[in-house]
């Protein structure tokens, strides 16, 4: 992307650089992918040496090293060399928080071809993924199985960005129980626990992910703390907690659905019990934000939302929890606690 100052360009070729954004979001996912960032590690290296250690023709490889300049993630130091800039570091996969997953997810064709139907999503208010891809998002994952793990991994790398986040904004250590809901490989559980060592954990998902999940809780150790139990969370199968966590679950779904997984909690949960869902929330009054961008995200790919801090507050109180506060986290999400009525 041109790196002249906004004001010195034209509004036509302002909004030709914002039309053209998905050439950024391609370059960036293939330099990715093909693992270019990695052979930077070290350093600056010749497009035609990185060529050579991937088996990739040296004229394509060039131009697409030239379109990461223009993309931010590259910098040319001499002619045909080149180095990671700051951001392109993340694209490696040896590092702490790297994207690279996430570059690839999110640009492959799982979220790409429902984005393609944008508009009648917004003319039907419905998702677009079945037309786009034969069936929902995770129909398609269970026929794709690498998408399925590069979105794994990128969902992976998000859930330990916030691990750290969530034990230092509550004290856990006053719950007995933590069941962390729709938790998966059980990344956030496993962060509570070991930052409170008093408390035990439940670890609650669809009965196949437990099967894989098994095996992570056995790794690091846990498996004495943690409790396994699978099913589905529209189901009255939630065991008992004294506080439970929904991390970047109610998001995939409607009202109604956000509803009955709530009220499906409330009837599992005992008297005082704490709810903790991790989320964005959607700024009131239009305020700057990339939340709405993420809202359109969950339209077209599963009929879900972002919400609103209020529109947060109505659902809760439509399944008897009431919202207590709200807590900023240093990465972009927010951890609403709520508690039983």
């Amino acid at each position: 992307m041109d790196n002249t100052p906004t004001q010195n360009v034209s509004p036509g070729m302002q909004l030709f650089e914002r039309i053209s954004g998905y050439w950024i979001a391609q370059v960036i996912r293939t330099v990715a992918q093909l693992g270019v960032a990695d052979q930077l590690t070290r350093g600056p290296r010749s497009s035609e040496e990185v060529a050579r250690e991937l088996g990739l023709p040296p004229d394509s490889l060039f131009r697409l090293m030239r379109g990461g300049v223009s993309a931010g993630v590259l910098q040319e130091v001499s002619p045909r060399t080149f180095a990671l800039t700051p951001i392109g570091e993340l694209l490696r996969s040896d590092v702490p928080g790297s994207m690279r997953y996430t570059a690839m997810a999110l640009s492959e064709r799982a979220h790409w071809l429902p984005w393609a139907l944008l508009p009648e999503a917004i003319q039907t208010g419905r998702s677009t993924a079945k037309a786009a891809l034969g069936g929902d998002v995770w129909e398609y994952f269970a026929q794709h199985p690498e998408e399925a793990s590069h979105f794994a991994q990128a969902m992976g790398g998000a859930s330990a960005f916030l691990a750290g986040e969530v034990p230092r904004l509550h004290d856990f250590s006053r719950y007995a129980r933590v069941a962390d809901v729709g938790g998966s490989q059980g990344v956030l559980l496993e962060a509570i626990l070991r930052a409170h060592p008093s408390c035990r954990g439940i670890l609650f998902d669809l009965p196949h992910v437990m099967d894989g999940a098994r095996a992570r809780i056995e790794a690091v150790g846990l498996a004495g703390r943690v409790e396994l139990v699978g099913g589905s969370f529209f189901e009255p199968v939630i065991p008992a907690a004294e506080a439970y966590v929904l991390k970047h679950i109610l998001h995939d779904w409607d009202d109604p659905s956000s509803t009955a997984i709530l009220r499906q909690l409330h009837r599992s949960a005992p008297e005082g019990a704490r709810l903790f869902v991790v989320e964005m929330v959607m700024p009131e009054h239009g305020q700057p934000s990339n939340v709405p961008l993420m809202d359109l995200n969950m339209l077209v790919l599963v009929d879900g939302r972002e919400r609103t801090a209020r529109e947060f507050e109505a659902l809760f109180h439509g399944a008897s929890w009431e919202l207590e506060r709200i807590t900023p986290t240093q990465l972009g999400m927010c951890l609403l606690e709520a508690r039983k009525r």
